[in-house]
């Protein structure tokens, strides 16, 4: 039987199942990385269903990291400084930017 195909606008469950994941190669920075595994540790996750839950949160206006009220509760702030402090992540988004690939 032939499947029929999806619009672009279907969701995974009009399509017909579950998401289809893939391996992606991209450059992160180590520090970063090593804080992003951390992250996504205390959140009993991989790595990449860490990045999945953040970007689509992004673009449905949210924060995966928010409490009810859209806001980081003082743990969560508290568990990100502590990672950043203990693999040296002692720079912001902007100053990152300034070393963009090229």
């Amino acid at each position: 039987m032939a499947r029929k195909k999806a619009s672009r606008s279907a969701s995974a469950q009009e399509v017909g199942g579950k998401p289809e994941r893939i391996l992606v190669g991209v450059r992160l920075e180590e520090r970063l990385v090593k804080v992003m595994k951390g992250v996504s540790e205390m959140r009993d996750a991989t790595l990449g269903e860490l990045l999945e839950e953040i970007f689509i949160s992004a673009i449905e206006g949210g924060n995966a990291f928010a409490d009810r009220n859209g806001r980081l509760t003082p743990e969560t702030r508290q568990a990100f400084n502590s990672l950043k402090l203990v693999y040296g992540v002692d720079y912001t988004l902007e100053e990152l930017h300034q070393y963009r690939e090229k």
